[in-house]
């Protein structure tokens, strides 16, 4: 039966999505980029181009040759939101969540690698720091992966556990950066946070384990925390 060529109708990207059979692509000076089927095909940059089958490996699809248009997307744009319950309490535990999010109307990330890291400001001092398939190190408050992340979704939630330092000021602000995934943009998150006292020195509550802060000697450093 002799070879059917085919009109491929559909949008590609910088990434190619296709469902093109044991396919490459010629691009400029002779490059070839693979095509398989619902795989994203990366390194695409002419306007349009034919895709053969590729002699190496057997096609029962009968196709020889498709054309298709390239249609160029947006940069990724990574978007970091930070957040906390409540009020934090001197001598206690709190905890923060980053979220890591790629805007609906940008491409999708390149496969690089996408890192989140955490500053703390005086009178905080890091406890843990995890989220499902990041790659989190508590010395540096840095978090990484590199999944792709389509437009208009996000990443597993960060979170973050601290000390509360019975010197901490009434009011702090907590900072974290995105960078990476081929947007070349830092984003930065802060986080406004409001401090108090216990209401009951000398009494363990839900999240601050037994330790306290004697109302009057604020030179007591929360529990595990750092004196600055």
């Amino acid at each position: 039966m002799a070879a059917r060529p085919a009109v491929l109708a559909i949008a590609l990207a910088a990434t190619l999505a296709t469902t093109v059979q044991h396919a490459h692509v010629t691009q400029d000076a002779g490059r070839t980029v693979p095509v398989n089927n619902a795989i994203a095909t990366a390194g695409l940059t002419d306007a349009g181009a034919t895709a053969a089958t590729d002699p190496r490996i057997p096609d029962d699809t009968g196709n020889t040759g498709i054309t298709f248009t390239v249609v160029p997307v947006g940069r990724p744009s990574l978007t970091i939101a930070k957040s906390h319950p409540g009020t934090f309490v001197r001598g206690k535990d709190g905890v923060y969540t980053i979220t890591v999010a790629n805007a609906p109307s940008a491409g999708p990330t390149d496969g690089t690698t996408v890192t989140v890291h955490d500053t703390l400001p005086a009178g905080l001092r890091a406890d843990d720091i995890t989220g499902t398939g990041w790659h989190c190190v508590l010395a540096t408050l840095t978090c990484t992966r590199g999944d792709v992340l389509p437009a208009g979704h996000g990443y597993p939630p960060i979170t973050l556990k601290v000390d509360v330092s019975c010197d901490a000021p009434a009011q702090v602000t907590n900072t974290a950066i995105v960078t990476g995934g081929g947007d070349t943009t830092t984003h930065t998150a802060t986080d406004p946070t409001a401090i108090r006292d216990r209401e009951h020195p000398g009494y363990g509550d839900y999240g601050g384990g037994p330790g306290h802060c004697d109302t009057d000697d604020r030179s007591a450093p929360a529990r595990g925390a750092v004196r600055r």
